[in-house]
């Protein structure tokens, strides 16, 4: 899956052999809360991810720019987060893209590909997912709301 992108089937195979382990040795996984210094490290890969969204982020790069194996890096990211690296990836892709939607006129297809989605489908059904409504009525809204803000922040007499 290396430098395709394929963080989230990498999340799933690192899952998978986590849980085979456990099963295989008996061992229940580790339930305790992330430390500091884990903590510290799950941020600043956040902050790689939403830095590097639009382009393509696989789960060796992400752990790499940490320090950390692919599957410490993993369980650390998501015990600290509350999400996987490419949940949070996902959600950075389309907090970008909203904010394109509401303040840019180039098409949604152009913004999907801006944001790092690969495919427009999948943008759209994401999009559609998290903000309730599709990328198109979300930036008919937007600009309607701020349509509404400028009027009222307009100076007397000039409206």
């Amino acid at each position: 899956a290396e430098g395709r992108g394929d963080l989230g089937l990498d999340e799933v195979g690192i899952a998978f052999a986590a849980r085979f382990v456990a099963l295989v040795t008996g061992r229940p996984p580790d339930r305790a809360g992330p430390a500091a210094r884990d903590r510290r490290r799950a941020v600043e890969a956040a902050l790689w991810i939403d830095a590097h969204a639009d382009q393509p982020v696989d789960l060796d790069g992400a752990a790499r720019t940490v320090g950390l194996s692919p599957f410490h890096f993993l369980r650390i990211f998501a015990r600290s987060l509350g999400v996987t690296p490419h949940q949070y990836l996902v959600r950075a892709r389309l907090r970008r893209a909203a904010r394109l939607l509401a303040e840019d006129a180039r098409s949604v297809t152009d913004i999907a590909y801006d944001v790092g989605f690969g495919d427009l489908s999948n943008f759209v059904r994401s999009f559609h997912r998290a903000a309730g409504v599709s990328p198109q009525r979300f930036r008919k809204a937007a600009r309607g709301e701020r349509g509404i803000l400028l009027e009222r922040l307009a100076p007397a007499g000039t409206g």
